[in-house]
Parts: C-alpha cells; sequence; structure tokens
C-alpha cells in the first residue's frame, strides 16, 4: 500500500513529512508473499494480530486463526533475523470459568460475595460453550499458544514468543455502555493499556524468556485474572479501569 498526497498545490516549507513505515496487504495463509515481506523487509519483531472473530463460521476460524498462525511462525522460526514474536492471544482462553460462581455473577451484574481468586497463567485454560463459534474461536487462541510454547522449546531456535491474552478492546475505547456486562467490564482493555503493554515488551525484551503468557487488561474493579507477572517482568502497569460506581 502507497501513501499518495493529493495533488494540491503546498508550499515546500509546508510539505507535509510522510511517514516512513510500509504498509502490504497480505492473506495470511499466503505463504509466498508472507515470506517475501518479512524477508524483503528483513522484521526483526513480529506483532501477530490477524484473526477472525466468533462471529465466523467454525471453518473460517480454524482456516485463518490456526492455519494462518502455523504459516506464520513457520516462517518466522526459519528466518535468522526474526528475534521476538508477540501473538495475540485472548482473555476468552479463561471465560469457561465464568460459567461457575463466584465468577458468574459478574455476568448477571451482581457484585460478588466473596473474594474472586484471580485466574494465573498456571491455570488451564477453559473455553466457553456459548456456541459452536464461540468455543471454535477460544480455541483457535488456545492452538496459537500451544504452538508458540512448541516453538520456543525447540533446540535451535531462538525467536521469543510472548503471549498476550487481551482483554475487551472495542472501537470505542469506551466501557460505560449498558451493553456491556461486569464479566467484560472487569477484564476491559483501553487503548491506552494495550499500547503501553507493546511498549514495555519491547523494552523488556532482551530480558525476556523464550516463552511466556501475559493477562492484559486495565486495572479494573473486579479483574479475576492475576496480571503479577506483567508488572514484575515489564513494569506494565495499567493507567485505566472500570469502576464499579
Amino acid at each position: 500500500m502507497k501513501l499518495q498526497l493529493e495533488n494540491t498545490p503546498v508550499a515546500e516549507e509546508q510539505q507535509p513529512i510522510l511517514p516512513k513505515e510500509k504498509f502490504y496487504v497480505c492473506d495470511i495463509t499466503d505463504k509466498n508473499q508472507l515470506s517475501r515481506i518479512i524477508q524483503d523487509n528483513q522484521i526483526n519483531i513480529i506483532i501477530h494480530l490477524a484473526a477472525v472473530l466468533e462471529t465466523e463460521t467454525t471453518e473460517k476460524i480454524n482456516h485463518i486463526n490456526c492455519y494462518g498462525t502455523d504459516i506464520l511462525f513457520d516462517i518466522a522460526i526459519k528466518q535468522e533475523h526474526v528475534e521476538m514474536i508477540i501473538y495475540g492471544s485472548s482473555l476468552m482462553t479463561v471465560f469457561g470459568y465464568l460459567e461457575n460462581e463466584p465468577y458468574s455473577s459478574l455476568a448477571k451484574n451482581i457484585q460478588p460475595k466473596q473474594l474472586l481468586k484471580k485466574i494465573t497463567i498456571n491455570d488451564p485454560p477453559i473455553p466457553s460453550h456459548v456456541n459452536p463459534s464461540s468455543e471454535a474461536y477460544i480455541k483457535s487462541k488456545i492452538y496459537g499458544e500451544g504452538l508458540a510454547r512448541q516453538y520456543s522449546s525447540t533446540d535451535g531456535i531462538n525467536v521469543k514468543f510472548i503471549c498476550a491474552r487481551l482483554g475487551g478492546i472495542n472501537t470505542t475505547d469506551d466501557i460505560t455502555s449498558d451493553l456491556y456486562d461486569w464479566s467484560y467490564r472487569a477484564t476491559w482493555c483501553s487503548h491506552c493499556d494495550l499500547c503501553q503493554f507493546i511498549d514495555r515488551v519491547l523494552e523488556n525484551q532482551l530480558i525476556l524468556k523464550q516463552f511466556q503468557i501475559y493477562f492484559v487488561c486495565s486495572n479494573n474493579d473486579f479483574c479475576w485474572v492475576d496480571m503479577d507477572n506483567g508488572r514484575e517482568d515489564l513494569n506494565f502497569v495499567p493507567q485505566d479501569g472500570a469502576k464499579w460506581n
């Protein structure tokens, strides 16, 4: 994708500074084109956010989210210049916990009567069973995490894999709408906090482990996932947050 100015007369000293970034439109399942882009630009850090959501069919979710991730990871580990992949996983990998108390109260907007034991990265991922597409989406993210773990533990592969279990991110960057119940609000992630997390990963790249999972949310009331390792490893301290009152 090439950026061009409209044909409008502008004084030389007023010419805008064009961004140096290059933009490409590419299908993540197009192995040849994806490989050329990574190789030609000597890309060393990949932030993998390509995915279709649970609104798509199970077949499309598996094709893009699983097969596409397979292709990207396979290309990346064969390039000597690739140092790290930040994989956009999802906090939905543990949404199965919301189906039982005390977490299920949040979905009914009922304030929990007891402290919520926080789910950690060491607790097993549990998909929810809302519908087949939602379950397929969650399983595709669990699959991506498993693939990252497998590659990171393979001899001769030096690429670091950081799996970011992203909380709820919306286009409006607003959590006040009545459309959102507290199962969502408690794990909301603002745009600012998402950018801060990415910055912290990049700043700490050299000291990070070969494989790590982080929950990425804002500082929300009744947040039920544990983000302590993000604070300890990255100094990631969310600045925004949804408040009960």
